[in-house]
């Protein structure tokens, strides 16, 4: 099994269970978030605006490296056959351009496959830092949902209903030391995912102007053409969240009707949003819309 099936087949299996906790966390949150207030509130708006599947990025992430593999295969086929011409068996100007395509060919091949290397690599290592962020993140709902319970016996009994209170107040005590974790770890995602972003986007630009220049008829809309729709539909889900959370979109608390929206939502497959109801799967549904990298077939 090459490096790029077993991130894919990771991805597979991940994808599954991490979607089962953002659901879980999607709903388990809302009843805490709408009792107990604002630093609750703070860490469900984390949580419904970063529904992100870490398996389906490190399945995407897995797609990349069998894409580079296939480009490295053919690379060194082409070699090898390149290899085999010499003046015993052909030689002249024939001879000679067969060579120089040869060669610019196998730049191409290689520049895809550095390319997707590093583009599959950055995927795979942001899911593995979301799939940290999520477990923590599910520990915070746990927390919370235990605060909850006590908080509701304690008001259930005539005795103990004078310190209902005092288990909120930690309560909130305790969420607002999470929600600074939180923050913390969304740092740290987002630091990674701009730098992903900008290198992709770097790199993207790179080959086009590569490609070209070696004689590819490359299209900048048969390069960025889908992965704009996806990025079009993605800012517009983000968008629809982040005008449901607050007025103003300024993500501070959770109305109750956002929060029973999205804990209800979130039991949807592939999440939840009017803009798409599979923008949290861009992705990973991307690879399989194009087909499985794994079958592509340079050579005969």
């Amino acid at each position: 099994m090459s490096t790029g099936d077993t991130f894919y087949d990771m991805g597979e299996s991940m994808s599954g269970p991490c979607e089962e906790i953002i659901k879980s966390c999607a709903i388990a949150i809302a009843p805490p978030a709408l009792t107990f207030g604002l630093s609750v509130q703070a860490l469900a708006t984390s949580i419904y605006m970063n529904q992100c599947n870490p398996g389906d990025m490190v399945k995407a992430g897995g797609s990349w490296i069998k894409f580079a593999e296939k480009n490295w295969e053919a690379l060194e086929e082409l070699g090898a056959q390149t290899d085999r011409v010499d003046d015993d068996n052909w030689k002249g100007e024939d001879a000679e351009a067969f060579k120089g395509a040869s060669r610019n060919v196998g730049l191409q091949l290689g520049e895809l496959a550095v390319t997707a290397t590093l583009i599959g690599v950055q995927l795979i290592a942001l899911g593995f830092c979301l799939a940290v962020y999520w477990v923590f993140l599910l520990a915070c709902a746990v927390v919370m949902e235990a605060f909850l319970v006590a908080y509701v016996a304690a008001y259930a009994g005539v005795a103990t209903a004078v310190g209902a209170e005092s288990i909120r107040a930690g309560c909130l005590t305790v969420a607002t030391s999470l929600c600074a974790s939180v923050k913390s770890f969304e740092a740290v995602l987002k630091s990674i995912s701009t730098g992903c972003a900008a290198m992709t986007g770097a790199m993207t630009a790179f080959t086009f102007g590569f490609q070209k220049g070696a004689g590819n008829p490359v299209s900048p809309v048969d390069i960025a053409g889908s992965g704009l729709t996806d990025l079009l539909i993605g800012l517009g889900t983000y968008a629809e969240r982040a005008l449901t959370m607050t007025p103003g979109g300024r993500h501070a608390s959770v109305t109750g009707g956002a929060a029973a929206r999205h804990g209800v939502q979130s039991q949807g497959n592939g999440g939840f949003g009017l803009v798409s109801a599979g923008g949290d799967r861009l992705l990973a549904n991307g690879p399989d819309a194009v087909g499985d990298p794994g079958d592509i077939k340079w050579t005969d």
